[in-house]
């Protein structure tokens, strides 16, 4: 297949499957800015909890500080952050377990549009930026956001009016919308996986994504996976992923924690059927070369070559 050709079967590749991973029913018409979202809204959503890391626990950080309830944005769920999530669960009558579920996201969230500002504001722009809409985070819900807004709910289906409603934050941080294009548990990702004759190693034998030792798929984007399916596919070769979302790897938007980034053995079927179906671009700092998919203009895939590895360092975009 051409580069081109493979690019648009990658870029379009959300199958039926990712399709059952959302549920968000229609918001009702009238919700104020500064109001809950709406807690009966049914939607797909993570479950934040003690432990945990990353982008969304930054998200329930901010959002608790938008209610009301200050809370460091560090990223960490720990004991300060719990305790927060209590108080808050407590206030709202809901069961205070400190964990983030269906129903605390529903009150967490806060209707925002155009004019809006403060925590719940950066807590957007850290998840457009994290869904690969790079904005500055900066609180301010100007037109640069607005215009990143509209462009991720077209990509979602959604109505592309602006307006971050609990439709929208649940295909932020999940992948709510109707494409279900978001993030995966460990074990969706590795039924896809498994289904298409894909297998994972890991030097720990274990998936926890907070130990370096481990290989895990928790929070892996839907549309990594299916790139990894696509790979094996086009190519016919044995795919085996290596490393997954675990900590130990580079940070940044397009990370592996992040979920965008996955390390699949180095064998000489992957290798030859990468050089002859991408385009050898730049060498990276740390002696990798990078090869590429383009579609239109657009980057749609980095394949790293970590050899002293042993293992392609691969990035959907």
């Amino acid at each position: 297949m051409s580069v081109a050709l493979l690019a648009t079967a990658l870029a379009s590749g959300i199958t039926a499957a990712d399709a059952t991973t959302a549920a968000a029913t229609a918001l009702p018409t009238a919700v104020q800015a500064g109001t809950p979202a709406g807690a009966t809204v049914q939607a797909s959503w993570p479950t934040v909890g003690p432990g945990q890391r990353g982008v969304d626990v930054t998200t329930v950080q901010l959002l608790l500080t938008a209610r009301g309830y200050p809370t460091t944005a560090d990223g960490a769920f720990g004991p300060a952050t719990a305790a927060k999530v209590k108080a808050f669960q407590t206030a709202k009558h809901l069961t205070a377990d400190g964990i983030v579920g269906p129903r605390t996201w529903g009150e967490l969230v806060v209707t925002l549009r155009s004019g809006s500002t403060g925590a719940g504001v950066r807590a957007l722009q850290d998840q457009l930026t994290d869904n690969g809409y790079t904005v500055t985070v900066d609180g301010v819900f100007g037109s640069g956001t607005a215009a990143k807004v509209k462009a991720f709910q077209t990509a979602k289906h959604l109505t592309a009016d602006g307006t971050v409603d609990v439709e929208t934050w649940a295909a932020l941080v999940e992948g709510g919308g109707a494409t279900g294009g978001g993030k995966l548990t460990d074990a969706q990702a590795m039924a896809r996986l498994t289904a298409a004759g894909i297998t994972r190693y890991s030097s720990g034998n274990c998936s926890d994504r907070n130990r370096k030792n481990c290989t895990s798929l928790q929070d892996i984007r839907a549309r990594t996976v299916e790139g990894v399916i696509a790979l094996k596919r086009q190519s016919g070769c044995r795919i085996v992923i290596t490393g997954g979302t675990e900590v130990g790897h580079a940070g940044g938007t397009y990370s592996h924690w992040n979920g965008y980034k996955v390390d699949v053995a180095r064998t000489s079927c992957v290798t030859e059927y990468i050089e002859a179906h991408s385009r050898k671009q730049y060498k990276r700092g740390d002696g990798a070369w990078v090869w590429r998919v383009t579609s239109a203009g657009k980057t749609v895939i980095d394949y790293a070559d970590e050899y002293w590895a042993n293992h392609w360092d691969i990035t959907y975009y």
